[in-house]
């Protein structure tokens, strides 16, 4: 399982209090400096949206838009002992892994620019060590995220199709047309976006759910287990590596949910993540969050969210009928390498096409079919993986510096056989 099932960054941020200074608190509107909107180009890869930002008025970076957190974080320290930044205080982060404490720091005041925006000062948060490493999941380096808070007092618009953020003054802003976008009310909590839906699960059992509306997730819709009594496995499902969070993999199954209602808009037979919450954790944080709904879902819309009036818009792309596609292979593979084109096994689920075809953890992608892998970037080669059941693929591999060849024949592990 690639892309979609080891994607998610859902930083947990909520589980912990820092008080920003007041230079943090001032609102989105600071960015505009003056202008009823800006508008700012983005990249979309592997379910993220990745923008350029300029940091500390001279370095590069790239970061994650994520309305799943609420913080500007930052990855790597390096990046900040290289400034010389001081560290304020050291604080503990529970990680998407729902189980684990990291350490992290804080700055204050440190210059950070969009493209087209004015430079603002903004605490950030810098993670001790870099848990992460999303350029092995992604093919691409990125060096943190933009959470909900940095957006306050704006209007997000976000155009997938063309790869457009606007960030829009909310005064200013006129309501679209309810002919085509449909409104939907949101409840915010720590600066980020909720909706009021309602699921039917595997058992025909109808639930309401607080989703988390999370542009820093490449999933397209998580359910955390137990956070209601009907929130439960479905009958078929498989194990398998969710992702990274700061405290490393995430595990959680692969399964499918009957209907996800959102207002008016539907999905049938929803391909579905899983995650476990831990006994350790108390299920009442919880009351607020059932679950998520990520980038590959969002994008089959224009989504405007308003984070002053509470509220969303939607309207549907050509892209909102086409069916979820998943991983087929089993597989999971990072990128490594200086320019991040040698791919590398890092799981396996039991059972699966590769299992079946003898690929082990640990080796080497070299080429699939006549071609050798380092022609394809890792999103090329999720989406190779995606194909209909019964694709075939001959693969060579690396193991151990011995080179072998094997096939591999796509199989939809979720396919309920009679």
């Amino acid at each position: 399982m690639k892309k979609l099932l080891h994607t998610l960054l859902f930083l947990l941020t909520a589980f912990y209090v820092y008080t920003p200074t007041i230079n943090a608190q001032i609102l989105g509107l600071e960015l505009l400096e003056g202008k009823p909107r800006v508008d700012i180009k983005f990249n979309y890869e592997q379910g993220f949206i990745l923008l350029d930002v300029r940091f500390n008025n001279s370095l590069p970076l790239t970061f994650i838009l994520d309305t799943g957190a609420e913080h500007i974080i930052i990855f790597n320290k390096t990046i900040t002992d290289i400034f010389g930044f001081e560290y304020e205080k050291k604080i503990s982060l529970v990680g998407s892994d729902l189980d684990k404490e990291v350490l992290a720091y804080i700055s204050r005041n440190i210059p950070i620019q969009l493209e087209e925006c004015k430079t603002v000062l903004r605490d950030i948060i810098i993670l001790e060590e870099d848990f992460l490493h999303l350029e092995e999941i992604t093919g691409k380096p990125i060096h943190g995220i933009l959470g909900s808070r940095f957006l306050r007092g704006l209007v997000l618009d976000i155009d997938y199709r063309k790869q457009k953020l606007s960030l829009i003054n909310s005064a200013l802003f006129t309501p679209p047309s309810e002919k085509i976008f449909k409104k939907i009310d949101l409840k915010f909590s720590g600066h980020k976006p909720y909706i009021e839906s309602y699921i039917i699960n595997s058992t025909g059992d109808t639930i309401s759910a607080n989703l988390l509306i999370d542009t820093g997730s490449a999933l397209p819709f998580l359910i955390f287990i137990d956070s209601h009594p009907s929130l439960q496995l479905p009958e078929n499902f498989i194990k398998g590596n969710l992702g990274k969070g700061i405290g490393g993999e995430l595990e959680g199954f692969l399964g499918k949910v009957r209907l996800l209602n959102l207002d008016a808009y539907q999905f049938s037979s929803l391909i579905t993540r899983f995650q476990a919450i831990p006994d350790n954790i108390d299920k009442k944080i919880f009351q607020y969050r059932n679950g998520l709904i990520g980038n590959p879902i969002l994008s089959r819309f224009r989504v405007m969210i308003d984070f002053v009036k509470n509220e969303m818009y939607l309207r549907p792309n050509k892209k909102y009928d086409k069916t979820f596609n998943y991983d087929k292979s089993g597989l999971t593979i990072y990128a490594i390498g200086e320019n991040l084109d040698e791919f590398y096994i890092k799981d396996i689920i039991e059972g699966s096409p590769a299992d079946i075809a003898g690929i082990k953890k640990g080796d080497m992608l070299k080429k699939i079919g006549f071609w050798p892998s380092h022609f394809y970037t890792l999103g090329d080669i999720s989406k190779k993986f995606e194909k209909k059941e019964g694709r075939k693929y001959k693969l060579t591999l690396e193991r151990k510096g011995v080179r072998y060849k094997t096939h591999m024949i796509l199989r939809d592990m979720l396919k309920v056989t009679p």
